[in-house]
Formats: C-alpha cells, structure tokens, sequence
C-alpha cells in the first residue's frame, strides 16, 4: 500500500494536513481542509502514517496556484490564500496552547505585511548537478528527504540574495569546481541590498579559485570547511576569506553588526513590529535580562529607555558582536556576557523584567526552575515553536498568568508561527 485516499479535517502544528485512514492518523503535504485527496505515503508507521497528495479530488475554494514548482521544498503553505494562511495560524497556536498546557490563550490578533515573496535575508542553497548532468546547480531539498534537486532560485528571499547566488554559482561553474566539494551557500542581505556570502565545502583541502568572487552587491565571501558527515552546515575552519566578514543593517533606530553566520531574524520589517510591540511592555526606569540575546536586538533596541540591561548569548560571535553593537550605539547602560542561559541563571532576579527568544529547543529546564524559584515579576517570550513555547508556558503557568499575546507571520506561505507572550506572577 503505497497511495491511499483520505479526507483532511484540518491543518496541524508543523503545517501538515492531517485525516484518518482505518483509524490511523494520516499526516499529508500539499492538502486543505475539506479536500478529498490521494496520497503517496513517505512514511508508514505503527500508529499513523505520511505522505504527499499527488491528486485533489474535491478541491477547496481557499486553494490557489503555487509560484514556484518547488514550493513544498521551502514553503508548502502556497497553495492556499493569505487570508485561510493566517486565519490557520491563529487556529493552530490556540489549538497547540489547549493540547499542551491545558490553556486557553486570551484574545489575540496575528500581525502580517502584505509582502508574500521576497522578504527573507538570509537563505541557505544547496548543490547538485544540473537536468543536464553537465554543471552545478543551486538546489534544495525534496520534502522529507535528504535528496536535493537542482533550482534556479527561491522567491522568498530577497532580489540581491539570488543575483548574488547566481553570481557565485557561475564562478563556481567557470573555475569547473566539483560538486562533491560542496555543501551549501549560506547568503544575508541588509536593508541596502548589500549580501555576504558563506560557501560551505566538505574538503578540508580545499582551496578557491583564483580571482575576486566580490563586487558591487557581494561584499564578502567566506570559505568554511564543515564536517562531511553532518548534514548541518557547521563550520569547522576557516580557510579563506573575503570582502566583509560582517553585514550591518538598521532597525528601529539602532545599527546591528551581523557576521556572515550569526543569527538574525530574516523578515526585518515584521520583527521591527515585534520590536515595537515588546517595547511597549518595558516602562522607563526598568532592569532587563535578555537570554538567548543573538547580536543584541531585542536589548539593545531598549536601550534608550531602560535603567539597564544584560545581554545573555552563548554563541561566542554573536556575543562579541552583541558587545560591537552596544558601542556602535553609544550605550552605557547595556552589557553583553558570554555564556548559556542555564549557566548564567544568578542573573534572574526578582526585581528585573526577563526577555526570553529561544532557538526551537525552548528554554532549558534549569532557566524555568529557576524563574519558578525567584519568581521574577514579568516575563517577555518570543517564540520561534508554539509547542515548546506552551510546554514552558505549562511549567511556568504554576505561578504566572498570559497577560498579553500576539502572534507573527515571519514567514509568510510557510507554516512557521512566531509568538509573543507577556506573563507576569500571580
């Protein structure tokens, strides 16, 4: 049994339809709601099953054409429109609040732009070898697989990001590089239309081509060697380098110094909503703590009306430039300490206002141990995963009350959901 026909009920955290065959729940790309659809099975388990709908036999009327033929690649979420995508967020973010921690979440609204396409700056590529068998190829990866396949571009990122990318790649072509060097180009683009380049390769030996890859648009270009045998693109070393090894960009006032690799969220003009929004919850006067603080952000775009601030980072680059950042704007008031947040837990206090923005894996237990022992009075939490979000919020809930949420669409024709939430001890 490899195709089965299934009818979809609703959509689910992490973006799939989901439907019932024979008891078991089926878990499908490329669905909506209320469409009966035909699916090819990817994975067949005890207890459900997933695949990809290759045929639509009772098509939904929020159903649209997607732009690009490799949408389920990087955002399976274009087949529907922008009005059904945001009104699934809002459901989805409810439903994963009620199932996980038992909490209704009080009334909210989802903010979004109406630019669909084009708005990440950052993007990571890979490589294959083209239809043709005859040169690389920028690529991507098929849906629930390791394969890659070969693209020319991606309309979700930013105009500068692809011709930078197709720049590179006809270097690359030119000099007759092989793709068994290669891992993946990783590409960060400013407000200005200025991108820097990483290409990962997987040859500890590996050398580049003679010859400036930078130019008008490219103003720096990196070479790692990262592990062969970790899909990751981890860099190890490295070997060469250059132009620029940092790009700047501007937000809500503040000037933020960016490595090639550091992380920085990738729809700017949403998180400048964001920005605005958390600033809103921070009165004059008042001591912030900002864990997992990236380059400084969310901290340092406070700077201006807070007593004082700590920015708590464990990557080392971006802690450092974190620290960049707090002198580029001249602020006296703001700190940068290196180190986890698990590790720098004396710095919860009862008295301080804690900003949280976790990668996906959520806070470490440690940190919510401690907030429920010190109990510090407000607790600001954006989210990149609303199900480790509520799995903390389950914990946290024994002695704080939701007194604000709002979600945002980063990513829009993506099921991804950014959340904020604004708790404060009962």
């Amino acid at each position: 049994m490899n195709e089965i026909t299934v009818e979809i009920q609703k959509l689910v955290n992490g973006g799939q339809g989901l439907g019932f065959y024979d008891g078991k729940p089926v878990f499908a790309w490329n669905v909506l709601p209320g469409e009966t659809a035909v699916i090819r099975l990817t994975k067949k388990k005890e207890n459900y099953f997933e695949g990809i709908a290759i045929r639509i036999n009772d098509i939904s009327p929020e159903r649209v054409d997607p732009e690009e033929d490799h949408f389920l690649s990087c955002s399976p979420w274009q087949i529907m429109t922008f009005a059904h995508e945001n009104y699934w967020k809002k459901e989805i973010a409810k439903e994963t609040f009620k199932r996980i921690s038992g909490i209704e979440l009080p009334d909210f609204k989802i903010v979004y732009d109406q630019n669909l396409f084009g708005y990440r700056n950052k993007t990571e590529y890979g490589f294959c070898v083209d239809a043709g068998g005859n040169a690389i190829s920028l690529a991507l990866h098929k849906r629930g697989t390791t394969d890659l396949y070969p693209i020319d571009k991606c309309l979700l990122v930013k105009e500068n990001i692809n011709k930078a990318a197709t720049n590179v790649l006809a270097w690359l072509n030119r000099e007759k590089v092989g793709v068994r060097d290669l891992k993946s180009l990783i590409l960060r683009e400013n407000r200005r239309g200025l991108v820097v380049a990483s290409l990962m390769v997987t040859n500890e030996s590996f050398q580049l081509p003679r010859g400036a890859v930078c130019d008008d648009i490219l103003t720096g270009f990196h070479l790692y060697f990262s592990n062969p045998l970790n899909h990751a693109p981890v860099p190890l070393k490295l070997p060469q380098s250059q132009g620029r090894n940092f790009i700047t960009e501007e937000i809500e006032g503040k000037t933020f110094k960016c490595g090639p690799l550091s992380f920085f969220q990738v729809n700017t003009d949403i998180f400048a909503k964001t920005l605005s929004r958390i600033g809103a919850f921070v009165s004059d006067e008042e001591e912030i703590v900002d864990f997992y603080s990236g380059v400084g952000a969310i901290g340092i775009t406070l700077g201006d009306k807070i007593r004082s601030g700590i920015l708590v980072e464990s990557d080392p680059e971006a802690s450092s430039l974190a620290g960049e950042n707090i002198n580029i704007n001249e602020l006296k008031n703001v700190t940068a300490c290196g180190g986890s947040a698990e590790k720098m837990l004396s710095e919860i206090k009862k008295d301080k206002t804690i900003i949280f923005d976790p990668p996906r894996a959520g806070l470490h237990p440690k940190v919510v141990g401690k907030v429920l022992e010190i109990l510090p009075r407000k607790i600001i939490y954006l989210s990149c995963d609303a199900a480790t979000q509520t799995r903390d919020l389950k914990m946290l809930s024994e002695k704080y009350a939701i007194t604000f949420c709002e979600l945002y669409n980063f990513f829009p024709r993506t099921p991804h959901i950014e959340s904020l939430l604004v708790l404060k001890s009962e």
